[in-house]
């Protein structure tokens, strides 16, 4: 829908117009519609906290007023007649007059030391006992579900030290109604928070007490709370204004605005669609008549505009361009049609000279190939440079791949006096750069050729002239260690030059296997492999020389599905002892741990040492061949540095990899060896 209004200048005039037009009565619409209720549900948000302030501060002041009449009355001598036989006649008279004089729902009761209530301003108290284990200071309150009560002792105003009970007012909260609002549209009650016990209208809110003051704005109300003082500890006074009510004329005047939009939209409409329409029209009948000129290539049409304004410049710059354009297509088929003829022999010529295998083969078919596009037959080639010659020619040179610079191989002459422009040139000139690649290119096959051939020369002949000294050398010492009568340091002489051969066979037969591997010629061979067994005996294999490092060597295998799969056992096992042994041999002292698991689709050996670690920078080049990272360690053991190359080599023969993690020099070292299930 956007990309139509973006393709029409008349739609986009009058989504103009009507944008300036509805943009500000829409601005003042929206703000209506958000901003206002929110300020106005903000100030009602204030001043109810500020209502619920007050009537906090009244519930106080009529709670500490009647604390001051408990002790008040317990303070009057009066109070001595606990000690008479006429104890319920003057307290009784006195307790049940100012019970009246409060006018409120309360009870003042009299209670001796033993728990008896002598006297009361309700008859019915007077038999009953009152649990004195809740009044535990000289006088304060507690509260028991809806009733309050204020204590004050009672002692005998002869001495002061004589305690003679208690004077208790029972106070009923339904009494805080009075202070509570009652409307139609606002809603106040005092709740406790602990056992929901409600004093006053209860809506039934579900409301969270867990802050001293809140505000709540739902669908139906604006709500706020304030946690009451400690003499009623737990209990929130609630107040809820009814938002239809609060906001009755905030939604009146919206209605309002949505329904005099109606008519302000169509008017706006209607004056821009005749504005729009006025101005596109000339734009209209002149894209009419273009289309018409597009669509039958006729340039020889002119266009008329009877107008005196910017359109009728805008035609006679239309019309002086049809007359350059008409002429400039004509150029331009012309020159299409020519090089495209060029394009084609030029991918011609590339085709065949590209097919050569030698040199000389390449100069004769490149020959050919010119003959036949210039229709000259006295071209010729020369490995003489050209001095100052009258006719064209393209000079060729090649790469000295050894000595990295560019050597002159020879030119053709064109048999042309001049090129017929810069283009002509560039084009032969191109001809000349395919042939040159051609020739570096056979140059390149050659010496890869030979270096090739030179390498497995070189292969051959060491596993044959090396090899085979070797195993003698490791005959003639283990034949000289077992049944020859040889001191201490001569069996440790042959030791060494058995391990020193034993080294050095090891570093030809790697040497050979990445041979094999680069030559194509080291295959998998598949079959039925149990890999629970074939890690363990790996494990098992290098338990020595971990024991020898005093290093902690574990195997975990509780995440590996055990069964028979598919791979190369000999390559498999080869891989996991090569990073078995490089950690423990970069392991000075703590753990190596080799870990088997495997997902739904891939195998997974990951060995993990606390050894010297890898830096990030050299973790790439560890895998390329002959390869050692520098270290302290590096001088206690040599190597070809073929390992790792090795079985990364070997793992992509399987179909997996292998990667190595470290954090750095100093931390360690995990290797990961991967392949997928078969």
């Amino acid at each position: 829908m956007f990309s139509y209004f973006q393709k029409s200048l008349r739609n986009k005039l009058l989504i103009t117009f009507i944008a300036i037009g509805f943009l500000p009565f829409l601005t003042l619409l929206v703000y209506t519609l958000f901003l206002s209720e929110t300020k106005m549900v903000s100030k009602i948000v204030v001043e109810q906290l500020d209502r619920t302030e007050a009537v906090m501060k009244l519930v106080n002041n009529h709670l500490a007023s009647l604390e001051k009449e408990v002790t008040f009355l317990s303070s009057l001598d009066l109070m001595d007649d606990f000690l008479a036989e006429d104890i319920d006649k003057r307290i009784s008279r006195l307790l049940l007059q100012k019970s009246e004089d409060l006018n409120l729902n309360l009870t003042l009761i009299a209670v001796n030391m033993e728990a008896t209530v002598i006297a009361s301003s309700s008859k019915s108290d007077i038999v009953n006992k009152f649990d004195l284990s809740k009044l535990t200071n000289k006088h304060g309150e507690y509260i028991e579900g809806k009733k309050l009560y204020i204590y004050s002792n009672v002692c005998a105003s002869f001495d002061v030290k004589k305690q003679l009970g208690f004077l208790v007012l029972e106070y009923d909260l339904d009494n805080l109604d009075m202070y509570l609002t009652h409307k139609n549209s606002i809603h106040s009650y005092i709740v406790n928070s602990k056992n929901a016990l409600t004093i006053g209208e209860n809506l039934s809110l579900v409301l969270d007490f867990t802050k001293d003051t809140n505000s709540v704005i739902n669908a139906e109300h604006v709500i706020v709370y304030k946690k009451l003082s400690s003499t009623m500890s737990g209990w929130n006074l609630v107040y809820a204004v009814d938002k239809s009510v609060a906001l009755a004329f905030l939604y009146d005047f919206i209605r309002f605005m949505l329904y005099i939009s109606v008519v302000i939209f169509v008017l706006i409409i209607y004056v821009s669609i005749k504005y729009s329409k006025g101005i596109v029209k000339p734009i209209e009948e002149l894209t009419a008549i273009t289309d018409e000129i597009t669509n039958t290539h006729n340039y020889s049409v002119e266009l008329r505009v009877h107008t005196q304004d910017e359109i009728a410049i805008l035609t006679h710059s239309f019309n002086e361009m049809i007359k350059t354009t008409s002429s400039a297509l004509e150029r331009l088929e012309e020159e299409n049609r020519l090089r495209l003829k060029r394009f084609i022999q030029l991918i011609e010529i590339f085709n065949t000279i590209i097919q050569t295998k030698s040199e000389d083969e390449c100069i004769e078919t490149s020959m050919q190939q010119i003959k036949i596009l210039t229709n000259k037959s006295d071209l010729y080639f020369t490995k003489e440079r050209f001095g100052h010659v009258d006719n064209e020619y393209i000079a060729l040179y090649v790469n000295d791949f050894e000595k990295n610079e560019k050597l002159y191989f020879g030119a053709i002459e064109l048999g042309l006096d001049s090129f017929e422009d810069k283009n002509e040139k560039d084009f032969y000139h191109s001809i000349a750069s395919m042939i040159m690649l051609q020739l570096d290119r056979i140059r390149l096959i050659d010496r890869t050729m030979s270096a090739s051939r030179a390498k497995s020369a070189f292969i051959s002949n060491m596993s044959h002239e090396l090899r085979t000294p070797l195993n003698a050398i490791i005959g003639f010492t283990q034949y000289m260690i077992a049944y020859e009568e040889l001191n201490d340091d001569q069996l440790d002489t042959m030791g060494n030059i058995e391990s020193s051969a034993h080294y050095l066979l090891g570093m030809i037969n790697e040497i050979l296997d990445i041979a094999k591997i680069e030559a194509g010629k080291m295959e998998a061979h598949i079959e039925d492999v149990n890999i629970l067994e074939l890690v363990q005996s790996s494990h098992a294999m290098l338990q020595p020389l971990a024991k020898d490092k005093n290093l902690q060597f574990d195997f975990i295998a509780e995440n590996f599905e055990n069964k028979y799969y598919k791979t190369d056992p000999k390559m498999f096992k080869q891989i996991v002892i090569n990073l078995l042994s490089n950690a423990i041999k970069f392991t000075q002292e703590g753990d190596v741990k080799l870990e088997l698991f495997n997902s739904a689709d891939t195998i997974f050996v990951r060995i993990t040492d606390s050894g010297i670690g890898i830096s990030k920078e050299d973790i790439k080049q560890l895998f390329n061949d002959f390869t050692q990272v520098e270290n302290v360690m590096q001088k206690q053991h040599k190597g070809t540095g073929l390992g790792l190359s090795l079985s990364k080599k070997m793992a992509n023969i399987l179909g997996g990899d292998v990667t190595l993690v470290s954090d750095g020099v100093g931390h360690g070292t995990t290797s990961l060896f991967s392949i997928k299930i078969v």
